[in-house]
């Protein structure tokens, strides 16, 4: 059984939406591919190696597995992954490549499971792995679509396309949600009136989202990097990144976790060609499908 599941840009709220503010959060047309086949072991198969169930190569993969395996035991399967989707980047592949692995699992075993159920299952998979998380990853991976969370309300995105730059560091969200919580654990009443801040820009993103007004969602993008700047999540990559877009008459931000990763931009479509040729980057539209199963591998 094959099933996919997509990446994910988060436009607004990345950080504050893990206490209690609201993000805007969008799948994007990259895919983590996965295909599941009944075995008498465990084999996970990925880019980065070949291994049984393993906590530590691939963490998110194998704790799929042992969550599957409280709702139907299993003695054994092989897992191959093939993604679009770079990792440690913060386009939600972690996610994506849990909720594909779950519905293929599903698909091959007969399990009937609804998506709400794979969220659920995949919601307890990222607490797994990084002990906190917000669910935002997941639900997007398996929903699809624009989102505004956490009151899972669909956003009708406007015709935009938008620009992602890898800044080739790696990106670990359990550390960049770990720092943060000591950051607010240490000065909670400066944190949470920043986390206000983030919260007034992403709400008063939606309006522009939905009529697509890239000067706008331009502005408050730079707003929302700002406030992830003061927290901590930014390094001198990602500010040399922004600046150099900005240069070129396009507005980025952090998406996910930061402290590497990707920064995701929005500029004029000129602008835009123009910075994919100074960086290594790719185009991409918000709005994709969620979950699915597939025909090819």
């Amino acid at each position: 059984m094959i099933a996919s599941a997509p990446a994910k840009v988060i436009l607004f709220g990345e950080h504050a939406v893990v206490y209690g503010r609201h993000a805007i959060v969008s799948a994007i047309n990259l895919r983590c591919y996965v295909k599941v086949e009944r075995s008498n072991e465990i084999r996970i198969k990925s880019p980065i190696g070949i291994t049984g169930l393993d906590f530590e190569v691939h963490p998110y993969v194998s704790y799929a597995i042992k969550r599957f395996r409280e709702i139907k035991p299993i003695n054994g399967v092989n897992v191959e992954i093939r993604s679009e989707i770079p990792v440690a980047s913060g386009l939600g592949s972690s996610s994506a490549v849990t909720v594909a692995v779950l519905k293929a699992l599903d698909g091959e075993f007969e399990t009937g499971l609804s998506d709400e159920e794979i969220f659920e299952i995949a919601r307890k998979v990222e607490l797994d792995v990084q002990g906190i998380g917000s669910g935002t990853d997941p639900f997007i991976a398996t929903f699809g679509g624009t989102w505004i969370v956490p009151e899972r309300k669909a956003v009708k995105i406007g015709k935009i396309r938008l620009i992602v730059v890898n800044t080739k560091e790696k990106s670990v969200t359990a550390e960049m949600v770990k720092k943060v919580a000591e950051l607010r654990k240490k000065y909670r009443n400066i944190v949470d009136g920043i986390f206000d801040v983030i919260d007034a820009i992403t709400l008063n993103s939606v309006d522009a989202l939905e009529k697509g007004d890239i000067k706008t969602i331009s502005e408050l993008f730079f707003f929302n990097q700002c406030m992830l700047k003061a927290i901590g999540v930014s390094n001198r990559k990602i500010e040399e990144t922004i600046e150099k877009l900005r240069e070129l008459g396009v507005s980025a931000k952090i998406t996910g976790a930061g402290g590497g990763g990707c920064v995701v931009g929005i500029g004029d479509e000129g602008s835009m060609l123009s910075a994919l040729k100074e960086f290594s980057g790719f185009l991409v539209e918000p709005g994709a499908e969620g979950v699915r199963f597939e025909d090819k591998f």
